[in-house]
């Protein structure tokens, strides 16, 4: 099973737990319940090492680490002569490994392609 061969824009929790409870189904098998358990297990290990100021590492898919915000000036678009300070914030950034870019590429490439056929004809 591809990730194209899905139709839905956003993908839940509920839906990795199927994807991964049907890829694994021929080695082990594991009730949905328990696939959904170690999905949640293994996004709140990553949340609570971010939490700590870890780099989270996945070689091959990307890197998750946290970034501070350096404090600014905003204004509110309704009152723009009002400044106001948003103050410093961390954040989560993400970045892409090798193999993910590469997909991304591709299928960016190939949507590419396709819209171009169905506007030439």
């Amino acid at each position: 099973m591809s990730l194209s061969s899905y139709d839905k824009s956003t993908v839940t929790k509920r839906d990795l737990a199927t994807r991964v409870r049907l890829a694994i189904k021929p080695k082990i098998k594991l009730h949905q319940a328990e696939v959904t358990e170690l999905i949640t297990e293994t996004l709140d290990a990553i949340r609570d090492s971010l939490s700590k100021g870890q780099t989270v590492e996945l070689r091959n898919f990307g890197v998750f680490k946290i970034e501070t915000r350096k404090e600014r000036v905003g204004r509110n678009p309704k009152n723009p002569e009002v400044d106001i300070q948003i103050p410093e914030r961390s954040v989560v950034k993400f970045r892409a490994g090798k193999e993910m870019k590469a997909l991304l590429s591709k299928n960016s490439a190939s949507k590419l392609n396709t819209s171009r056929e169905s506007y030439s004809e």
